[in-house]
């Protein structure tokens, strides 16, 4: 576990949230080890190969592969990752900045959710004759990679085009603004929340106060994200005290709705009406129904 991350959007390294309560102890992040070399955070990385065939340019002898097998919480930013990347190496050091070797794996470039990735790099392997084997989580699919052009004048001009992957959304540093994916889907959750939700809560959130409680600055929509994606799937019948005013009511579950759009509903309530809390992505909408689906078959 890292006592500091690196964090690109912020410009500076920032003390891991897990050791926030021992910041006095810690002391300066200059005083520690600086990493050899570092990469944005949630690629993770999943497997290292230092290359000692000679079936590729004499440029890649002794570098390291790594495969990355792709974030799942990068939101509200493209997850990252996904790709095998190459670091040079001369003297047992980092020679040059990363590269991006092999990429394509996902399928799409935007990916907003994991399981939007039709492959996941997962493990590297040489074979005898110095071909690179790299394997993936998703469908089991192994990939060969040979090289098969002219070492002897492989040079810049050949990496160029893959230089260019960097500025892809699942390899660049997200911006913190124009990169922001939780722009669109509060858009998308705000037609859904007037469609399915603004009949009780009304199209401005505030209820009407007797039956149905207002959504602003609600204790219940900033509280615990895993109650409130419970009450869309299952519903809500019976007393309950919002921001301290009791509601007596029904309201019907919304199970049928795909888990994106459950997702975007609930980001749109958490960014809006005097509401200041982290989205809701698919991912969490999914695990809340399977954990669900098991407690009601153990019943």
């Amino acid at each position: 576990m890292a006592l500091f991350l690196l964090r690109p959007v912020a410009g500076k390294k920032l003390i891991n949230p897990e050791y926030v309560d021992y910041a006095e102890e810690l002391g300066d992040p200059l005083d520690y080890e600086q990493p050899l070399i570092g990469f944005p955070g949630h690629f993770a990385p999943n497997d290292l190969l230092f290359y000692q065939g000679d079936q590729f340019p004499e440029r890649y002898k002794n570098g390291a592969f790594i495969a990355f097998h792709g974030s799942t919480i990068r939101a509200p930013y493209p997850q990252g990752g996904y790709f095998i990347g190459f670091v040079p190496f001369k003297e047992g050091k980092p020679s040059g900045p990363w590269e991006v070797f092999a990429d394509g794996f996902a399928g799409v470039d935007t990916i907003v959710n994991t399981s939007d990735a039709a492959y996941r790099p997962m493990g590297l392997a040489m074979g005898p004759d110095g071909s690179l084997y790299i394997s993936e989580s998703e469908e089991g699919k192994i990939w060969r990679v040979m090289f098969k052009g002219a070492k002897e004048t492989f040079g810049s001009e050949h990496l160029a085009a893959m230089e260019k992957h960097k500025m892809l959304s699942h390899i660049k540093d997200p911006d913190e603004i124009n990169d922001n994916l939780d722009r669109g889907r509060a858009e998308a959750g705000e037609k859904l929340f007037v469609t399915h939700c603004g009949a009780c809560h009304l199209a401005d959130g505030r209820g009407d106060g007797t039956r149905y409680p207002s959504l602003h600055n609600s204790d219940w929509v900033n509280g615990d994200e895993q109650r409130l994606i419970s009450i869309l799937l299952k519903g809500l019948e019976g007393e309950i005290t919002v921001n301290g005013q009791s509601f007596q009511g029904v309201m019907p579950a919304f199970n049928y709705l795909e888990d994106e759009q459950i997702a975007q509903i609930l980001t749109y309530v958490r960014l809006n009406f005097d509401n200041d809390s982290p989205s809701i992505q698919a991912v969490d909408v999914r695990r809340q129904r399977r954990r669900e689906s098991r407690e009601a078959e153990n019943l």
